[in-house]
């Protein structure tokens, strides 16, 4: 998040990009199989609501698109980082 909040190169933008993508991609798996541990008579439920959560996910990019209109490129990535906090969050919590 840091490199994508202070670099101003076309290779450090998409380097920075695909770091997120790749660390929210592991995240995503590890709570799923978290999710399904937790309750397994209940697993048909848990996928779904898992992939619905996903889904709504997509909520994530107009979200981006309406904070960059208002504060350029800072605001797509602090949207982001609002996001990556939540997960770094319930990380540790699951950890518990």
């Amino acid at each position: 998040m840091i490199l994508l909040a202070v670099s101003h190169s076309q290779a450090a933008l998409y380097t920075g990009i695909a770091l997120v993508g790749f660390g929210n991609s592991n995240i995503f798996s590890i709570c799923f199989a978290q999710a399904l541990n937790h309750d397994p008579e209940h697993k048909n439920e848990i996928s779904g609501l898992m992939i619905m959560g996903l889904f709504g996910g997509t909520i994530f990019p107009l979200c981006m698109g309406y904070m960059s209109d208002l504060m350029g490129s800072l605001g797509a990535v602090l949207v982001m980082a609002i996001g990556a906090l939540y997960l770094s969050f319930y990380t540790l919590k699951i950890n518990r």
